[in-house]
């Protein structure tokens, strides 16, 4: 038998070098992803999601003699919920001065900073659009912002105050946005529940995910309007069961605001 040792060698190197290409697919894959979440996490620092603080969704047709004011999600109006909802004020009359959350908040903020940022929005609105009412609204990261400052605003601020809608907000509070979510793994900034369940101000609506195990909502004790809706905290990615309930919701307690 005539022994062919140059192919076995050259087969059993092939083989022999599979392994470490598969560690360098893996490697190279694994510094991908890190670089995209470190991206993902600076992406409001490097103003990815703009550098307007501020974005109106004018009034269509009849304005009502209300206004709202809403925090965004963490990837701001651009996507999520968030322009669905404020769009759907708008289409009812009511003029609507979001705020992006992963603008002023694209650095870490103290809370008073936060009051202090959510304060300056009313009373904007309130100028801007000449109501004497509002309601304040905030849509997931922006509804942990709005349920964490409300019982620390202003009791002349309150005066004007309707409603106070939180649609699915947590129970830990951070006062940086990070839409990759890494920075909400450490300690929370804040927990809302204590000083909410204590505080008496306008009406209170809390939205929730019914597969949500990290809601704000069950944990409080004396909100008017506690609703559940199908799916996690992305709601099954359907508006419209959202805006229903939040349009509903507030028509009971502002008429002027159709459902």
């Amino acid at each position: 038998m005539i022994a062919f040792p140059g192919r076995a060698s050259r087969s059993r190197n092939r083989f022999a070098k599979r392994p470490h290409r598969a560690r360098r697919i893996v490697g190279w894959t694994a510094l991908v992803l890190g670089v995209i979440a470190i991206l993902a996490a600076a992406a409001p620092m490097l103003h990815v999601f703009g550098t307007k603080p501020y974005l109106m969704f004018p009034a269509h047709g009849r304005r009502a003699p209300v206004v709202a004011v809403m925090l965004s999600g963490d990837i701001g109006f651009g996507g999520g919920m968030s322009a669905s909802v404020a769009s759907a004020f708008a289409d009812r009359g009511v003029m609507v001065l979001g705020v992006s959350s992963p603008v002023v908040f694209a650095h870490r903020r103290t809370q008073d900073e936060a009051v202090a940022i959510v304060s300056q929005a009313v009373r904007t609105a309130l100028k801007i659009s000449g109501a004497s009412r509002v309601v304040l609204v905030g849509q997931s990261y922006g509804a942990d912002i709005v349920a964490t400052v409300t019982p620390h605003l202003s009791s002349d601020l309150m005066a004007h105050i309707d409603a106070v809608d939180l649609m699915v907000p947590g129970r830990n509070v951070y006062f940086r946005a990070d839409p990759s979510g890494f920075a909400y793994l450490f300690d929370a900034d804040a927990h809302p529940a204590p000083a909410l369940n204590t505080w008496r101000g306008p009406p209170l609506i809390c939205i929730y995910g019914k597969l949500e195990s990290d809601s704000l909502c069950p944990q409080l004790t004396h909100a008017p309007r506690v609703i559940g809706l199908p799916g996690n905290h992305h709601l099954q990615h359907d508006p419209l069961p959202l805006i229903h309930a939040v349009m509903g919701a507030l028509h009971r307690i502002t008429p002027a605001i159709r459902p």
